[in-house]
């Protein structure tokens, strides 16, 4: 099995937000700290170890949490008001407080962060003693640190010992004073990661759920996509329900699928107020909202144009009930955001219109393999596989994604992935969603160009096939398997004496690296015309 490793998720942003310009929230990427400047060689206490799991006691879980923020991104320090992050607080069993990821909810992301311990002074106050080990990133420590900020340096330095000082009243963590909490190196070296003015509290908005028993009818809904362009279009399929003069509009964000934002139908219109919740999105370590705003092409904040907006108070849809079509006209635009006042965008729909999508049973196409698609490593016991599943079925009509699911297949039996294996997982899968990713490990995951990549934790098979699932209509229909041959028949690629003909790198989502970078998939070709592939870290 390959060996797993521990890991930051860091945004690498290159330029300063604001809340007067809109921030689009990167996708993930794995990266290590070592990427932006040397990890101090350093050892830790062999006695340390970081806070990675629950500790004992209370846990408030799903905070709202606020703070200030210095982020690092390629070359960049950055500030930003970090609005609507997943905060965590425990009141232990041993009377101290115990914070989660107080650094920072604006870049650090990833699947288990840590906690920092906070001792009682009394009168609901708590201070936090720092140095203290935060993380360790594959065998490098790295220690939350107290800062103030250095009006000569323009920016916080680095205190050898301090404190930071938090009240814990009626649930609600509020850090006293300007200081910082910044993430460092073994020597005291400050990564730029530093966050003040650290606020936890209770999220009282909960998601709009669907009343039992409405008809969801799935509608395409397509928007434009390009700020230099405004007839280019994308489009994605989400959910619509009606109820007399409620109606309801779902799968506006893929990790929020069954929640909804709801509006009024009154005389042709349909009008959906601003700030409606969505829910907790762990990807993207925040509360997720649906915004509303008018458009503009700005051209200015940026380097290229960019779509911008003036946030209001609702978007108005006209409803054409007989054609089934619901359209807000230009400049109107929903924005799925995390928090509910800075633009921090995961998804904008400008000028979004929606056509009833017709929901028949249909047969999907049958998954495409290319030539290069399989590739073994018996060192590692590992094997990677690549390939395309149409999104229409076999007489290339449309399909529903929300409703496409595709199983591997291992000799003829379907694989199962087990969250004892893929680490990345929650629970058991073998029928996998279209657009599903694990954003953790990166063994399940599709490419901007379409292309699906897994990993299988096996050599040992004589083919690998997969098969695509529709289950619209109230049917559930297969197509034929695809399959592809186990070429390596178990040579050892190592022992093998074939010789390396070249070596090209590429990252997480298919583009071609000049050299190994963060988590790099490394192909390997032989001079028999043969390949590898191993996923790395660097």
């Amino acid at each position: 099995m390959r060996q797993f490793i521990t890991f930051f998720i860091l945004v690498a942003a290159l330029l300063i937000p604001s809340m007067a310009t809109a921030q689009r929230m990167p996708a993930k990427s794995g990266m290590r700290l070592s990427q932006f400047k040397a990890p101090a060689a350093a050892p830790r206490l062999a006695s340390e170890e970081p806070i990675m799991d629950v500790p004992e006691g209370t846990l408030h879980d799903n905070m709202y949490a606020s703070s200030f923020a210095y982020g690092l991104g390629w070359g960049d320090i950055y500030t930003q008001n970090v609005d609507g992050g997943i905060g965590k607080v425990v009141e232990g069993t041993d009377g101290n407080l115990y914070i989660y990821n107080p650094i920072s909810q604006g870049y650090v992301w990833f699947s288990i962060l840590p906690w920092i311990k906070a001792e009682p002074t009394g009168d609901g106050k708590f201070v936090a003693k720092l140095p203290q080990l935060y993380i360790i990133d594959v065998g490098d420590p790295y220690y939350a640190y107290c800062m103030h900020y250095d009006e000569d340096e323009g920016m916080p330095v680095v205190e050898d010992e301090g404190e930071i000082e938090f009240t814990w009243q009626d649930g609600v963590l509020t850090q006293v004073g300007d200081k910082f909490i910044g993430l460092c190196d073994a020597t005291a070296d400050w990564f730029y990661m530093a966050d003040q003015h650290i606020v936890y509290a209770e999220q009282t908005d909960v998601p709009t759920l669907l009343p039992e028993g409405l008809y969801v009818q799935s509608y395409t809904l397509t928007y434009l996509s390009d700020p230099t362009d405004l007839t280019k279009t994308k489009d994605c399929v989400v959910n619509v329900a009606i109820d007399g003069e409620d109606i309801y509009m779902g799968n506006l964000n893929n990790n929020n699928p069954d929640s909804y934002i709801k509006g009024t139908l009154v005389d042709g219109k349909a009008t959906f107020p601003t700030r409606q919740y969505l829910g907790v999105d762990a990807y993207y370590n925040g509360h997720i909202y649906v915004l509303t705003g008018e458009a503009y092409v700005d051209s200015v904040t940026y380097s290229s144009p960019v779509f911008n907006y003036i946030m209001n108070d609702e978007i108005v849809f006209n409803v054409d009930q007989e054609a089934s079509n619901i359209v807000a006209e230009w400049p109107a635009a929903m924005i799925t955001n995390v928090g509910p006042t800075t633009l921090s965008i995961i998804s904008d729909y400008v000028a979004p219109g929606l056509v009833a999508f017709d929901e028949v049973p249909a047969t999907p196409a049958m998954p495409v393999f290319t030539e290069g698609d399989l590739t073994i490593n018996n060192v590692t016991g590992f094997s990677v596989l690549h390939f395309t599943i149409p999104t229409t079925d076999v007489d290339g009509n449309k399909l529903n994604v929300n409703k496409l699911y595709y199983n591997i297949i291992v000799n003829d039996e379907v694989y199962t992935f087990d969250p004892a294996t893929y680490i990345g997982l929650s629970s058991a899968m073998t029928d996998i969603p279209y657009s599903f990713e694990d954003n953790i490990n990166f063994d399940i995951y599709m490419g901007g160009n379409g292309r699906h990549t897994v990993y299988l934790y096996t050599t040992d098979f004589a083919k690998v096939g997969v098969q695509s699932i529709y289950t619209a209509g109230n049917e559930v229909n297969r197509s034929d398997i695809a399959f592809v041959i186990n070429p390596a028949s178990g040579i050892d690629e190592v022992n093998s004496g074939k010789q390396v003909a070249g070596v090209r790198y590429y990252n997480m989502v298919g583009q071609e690296m000049q050299q190994a970078q963060g988590m790099t998939i490394v192909v390997t070709t032989y001079t028999d015309g043969t390949t590898s592939a191993v996923k790395v870290m660097k």
